[in-house]
C-alpha cells in the first residue's frame, strides 16, 4: 500500500515537470517566428554575397535570384557530411550551369584546419566551374582541397557537386 510520504514527492515532481513543460512551451512558441526570421534575413544576407544586386523568391527550397525582373540565378541550400559533422552549404548557380558562388551556412570542422573550408581561398576556386572537373585535383579534378583538411574539403566538392546538379534539374 502507497503511503501518503510516498505519494507527496511524486506530486511534486509531476506538476514541476508539467509547469517546466508548459513555460519551455510557451516560450517556443513565443520565439519561434523570431528565430525563423533572424534566419531567413541571414540566409538573404549570404545570398547577397553570391548575387549581390539580386531579389530573391523562394520555390520549394531553391532560390531565384533576379535583377529587375531578369533571372541572373539560382541557389540552394545543401547538407553533406564533413570531418567535423553536418555543414550546411549554399550554392549559387548561373544561367549557363556554372557555378556562381559558394557560402557556408554552418560546420563543425577543426577552427584553424578544416574550417579553412569556409574561406574564400577556398570557395573561390568554384566560381566560373560547371560539373566537369568538379573534384579535388589530388582526386583528378580542378579544386585545391585545404592541406590537412582532405575530409572537410572533399565534402564541400560534393556539396557543390550535388547543388549543380539538384539545381540544372530544376531549373532545366
Amino acid at each position: 500500500m502507497v503511503g501518503k510520504e510516498e505519494v507527496k514527492p511524486v506530486a511534486v515532481l509531476v506538476i514541476t515537470c508539467l509547469v517546466w513543460g508548459a513555460l519551455l512551451g510557451l516560450t517556443h512558441s513565443a520565439t519561434e517566428k523570431r528565430i525563423e526570421e533572424a534566419e531567413r534575413a541571414e540566409l538573404y544576407r549570404t545570398l547577397s554575397q553570391i548575387f549581390p544586386s539580386a531579389q530573391f523568391t523562394e520555390e520549394n527550397g531553391h532560390y531565384v535570384c533576379s535583377e529587375n525582373g531578369v533571372v541572373v540565378g539560382y541557389a540552394v541550400e545543401v547538407e553533406e557530411r564533413g570531418y567535423g559533422g553536418r555543414m550546411r552549404v549554399l550554392v549559387g548557380m548561373n544561367p549557363d550551369g556554372t557555378v556562381a558562388g559558394v557560402r557556408i551556412l554552418s560546420h563543425g570542422e577543426t577552427p584553424g584546419l578544416g574550417a579553412k573550408v569556409a574561406e574564400e581561398d577556398f570557395l573561390g576556386q568554384f566560381r566560373g566551374k560547371g560539373l566537369e572537373g568538379m573534384a579535388l585535383k589530388k582526386d583528378g579534378g580542378e579544386i585545391e582541397g585545404v592541406t590537412g583538411a582532405t575530409i572537410s574539403s572533399r565534402a564541400v566538392v560534393r556539396a557543390v557537386r550535388s547543388g549543380l546538379e539538384n539545381l540544372r534539374g530544376w531549373a532545366g
